[in-house]
């Protein structure tokens, strides 16, 4: 008789404590603060068509690329952050016969929530060709919002060197 009171106790906060734990998707899903990610990955080889910024000389080629995706938000919230990543091995041809061969990152965010937004796109190239020439940019691109909408960070720095 004396263990049947805290046995009930007992017995009473395990079923309390299931049915929390049973519902609580449910209050999840209705609450606040479900989060939701996805990532999508990508890997394909793209035709490549365009001309030689250092020559003006159009070329042809491919771009290998493997890419990774994410984004994450709050349902029913206005906040959200996505960001990707792409890797990109290149073979160029030029009319005059000069191939070329290199690598390019590209890196870009997105980022919103009640009080602001932002964007940052990064992107790097080095290519050489047979001839000994090489093309390298890098750059950077940023946007600020604040809560009222208005830019106030804006910047687009690019750097391209032709050797």
């Amino acid at each position: 008789m004396a263990f049947r009171r805290p046995l009930g106790i007992l017995l009473g906060m395990l079923v309390l404590g299931v049915t929390m734990l049973a519902a609580a998707p449910a209050a999840l899903a209705n609450g606040h603060h479900e989060v939701v990610t996805s990532t999508m990955h990508r890997h394909e080889t793209v035709p490549v068509h365009g001309t030689n910024p250092c020559t003006g000389v159009a070329f042809t080629g491919t771009r290998d690329i493997n890419s990774v995706f994410h984004i994450t938000y709050f349902v029913n919230e206005d906040e959200v952050w996505a960001t990707f990543t792409e890797t990109s091995k290149i073979a160029l041809t030029d009319e005059n016969g000069v191939t070329y061969s290199g690598h390019a990152t590209f890196w870009g965010n997105f980022n919103v929530n009640e009080r602001n937004r932002n964007s940052t796109f990064t992107q790097s190239v080095h290519i050489r060709g047979s001839d000994g020439s090489s093309i390298d940019a890098h750059e950077v691109t940023h946007i600020t919002y604040n809560g009222n909408g208005e830019i106030t960070v804006s910047f687009d720095k690019l750097r391209f060197v032709c050797s």
